[in-house]
């Protein structure tokens, strides 16, 4: 699906609340007010709200349907969509095993930071269109971190078991 749009520069806020919301997809630019986003029951539907909050914004949109031409085309697109959430997995995977690190010496709330990891993979999980192959790894390196903030007890075991001892 493609969002084809041009929005008044004043105000702004218009222009940055339909960039967010594209980026929040996941969507790529192919250039300046076009954005692509793979078709989907979900997709279609956000970009047709976009659509219309770009017309209540005094601007234009219109949406499409297409394909690259070629397989050529359509490998690049595929790539250019999982490299895109590769920088955030790749995030995730530090952050995971920093944490499963400092678990591992008993660091202090581990838990905490391990639940922010964990949605924003989840986030990034729900843009990555073509399963991205930092995806299992993300998964498996948070896997690693729960467990080793389970086994280290402490303040990061109370918190995961309701508190208890």
């Amino acid at each position: 699906m493609l969002l084809v749009y041009r929005i008044p520069r004043e105000p702004s806020r218009h222009r940055v609340a339909v960039w967010r919301k594209l980026r929040d997809l996941g969507a790529l630019y192919l250039q300046d007010g076009v954005a692509a986003l793979p078709e989907d029951a979900v997709t279609r539907e956000q970009l047709e709200w976009l659509q219309l909050r770009v017309r209540e914004a005094g601007g234009e949109a219109t949406l499409w349907e297409g394909r690259p031409g070629t397989v050529a085309e359509e490998d690049e697109l595929v790539g250019a969509f999982r490299s895109s959430r590769e920088e955030a997995y790749r995030s995730i995977i530090t952050g995971a095993e920093r944490l499963r690190r400092k678990a591992q010496m008993g660091g202090g709330n581990v838990l905490e930071e391990l639940g922010k990891l964990e949605r924003g993979f989840r986030v990034e999980r729900r843009r990555d269109y073509f399963r991205s192959p930092l995806r299992g790894e993300a998964s498996e390196a948070l896997k690693a971190a729960r467990e080793a903030a389970r086994a280290g007890g402490g303040s990061a075991g109370a918190l995961d078991n309701g508190g208890g001892p």
